[in-house]
């Protein structure tokens, strides 16, 4: 940054460069979401219903040699309210991923990013109407491809910026307990047989996928995106999804 009697005292000198490779992005979401969940620990039926959704992300660059990275920060969390019938479900949900990308230049204007993340996630989903199990929380670890397509173009001169962005988890970890057993027993009791599974794409095939626009608007740019996370899982006899929007 620079102020302006800096600019004054040095008009006929030459501003020192800004490194691009120290520059750091830093974007934050507000949005309204669309949920549809099912976990057979609690249920047997969808619930749906909706939740405000929070998004924070930096992205800054680095660069060894003569190849460019790109390294990714993202913090989410949704709170929401899903139905059935007369029957409430509370959902709490959120999510932080690391990740570090090889750029690609395609022309001028494209650039393809491809990388790996490192997931974490947890939540709650809670029906207080339930008889016996009235909670089902979820906690998992992954390891997931990344890759993005940024395009840049220009609208009534203004430099705006799309973007694509999809990440599939190939492997992890999760907390499950087994069909019909009670938390009680888990940490109770210490019946922890079983409840660390090992996830991939067979058992839990997940996906996310981002559409964002940056426009310039006066000194700030606007960011206008759409964020679908979409979670599956088959293990301990118990079916698991909880889709976002």
């Amino acid at each position: 940054m620079l102020s302006s009697a800096a600019l004054r005292a040095q008009e006929d000198t030459k501003l020192v460069d800004v490194n691009p490779y120290r520059v750091s992005v830093r974007s934050t979401l507000y949005g309204f979401s669309l949920l549809n969940n099912l976990d057979t620990y609690l249920s047997g039926y969808d619930y749906t219903g909706a939740a405000i959704y929070f998004n924070h992300e930096t992205m800054r660059k680095a660069h060894t040699g003569n190849y460019d990275w790109k390294f990714q920060t993202v913090t989410d969390a949704l709170f929401g309210l899903t139905s059935l019938h007369s029957t409430s479900q509370l959902t709490l949900l959120a999510n932080r991923s690391w990740s570090g990308y090889h750029t690609f230049g395609v022309g001028e204007r494209l650039q393809i990013l491809a990388g790996v993340q490192i997931q974490l996630a947890g939540g709650v989903l809670y029906i207080p109407s339930n008889g016996n199990n009235l909670v089902s929380v979820k906690l998992r670890a992954a390891l997931a491809a990344s890759t993005m397509a940024v395009y840049r173009f220009s609208i009534a001169k203004r430099d705006c910026i799309a973007r694509w962005q999809i990440d599939v988890p190939l492997a992890g970890v999760m907390f499950s307990p087994q069909f019909g057993q009670s938390y009680y027993e888990i940490f109770g009791l210490g019946d922890t047989d079983g409840i660390i599974k090992f996830s991939n794409p067979v058992n839990s095939p997940s996906w996310r996928h981002t559409l964002s626009l940056d426009i310039p608007v006066g000194r700030n740019t606007l960011r206008v995106a759409y964020i679908a996370d979409l979670y599956q899982s088959r293990v301990n006899s118990i079916r698991t999804h909880l889709y976002n929007h």
